[in-house]
């Protein structure tokens, strides 16, 4: 993970991160947007996007986009895989990654530095 301290150190910022940390999954900024503002201390949705910019170029979040829906924001250093509603378009964290090493089909020589998996269906409340 990057160093935070690349970034300016507001308060509105670090309740951003806050948020994105307890999450423990990807957010869109108007999700972060509303969180944030849920303890009374509302704070401006450019403000938000300001954020989560200098947050990516510091490395401490990855961003994420699944064919034309929002993009979401989480920690860079926190891997996990989900599962994505056709539907409504939430995603779920999964319990544990169904994919630890590189797929026996990878091209000689290639090196492997990560991945992202997802899943697609209907949610409960969709289906």
């Amino acid at each position: 993970m990057a160093d935070p301290k690349r970034t300016r150190n507001t308060q509105q910022r670090q309740r951003i991160l806050r948020v994105i940390q307890a999450a423990g999954c990807h957010l869109t900024a108007r999700e972060i947007h509303r969180r944030v503002g849920q303890n009374g201390r509302a704070i401006g949705l450019a403000t938000v996007y300001r954020a989560l910019e200098a947050f990516a170029r510091a490395g401490l979040v990855e961003s994420a986009s699944l064919g034309g829906r929002a993009i979401r924001y989480g920690l860079a250093a926190e891997h996990h895989d989900h599962v994505v509603c056709l539907e409504c378009g939430k995603w779920q964290p999964l319990g544990r990654c169904p994919a630890p090493r590189a797929p026996r089909g990878a091209a000689p020589g290639f090196r492997v530095t990560g991945h992202r998996l997802e899943f697609f269906g209907y949610c409960e409340e969709c289906r």
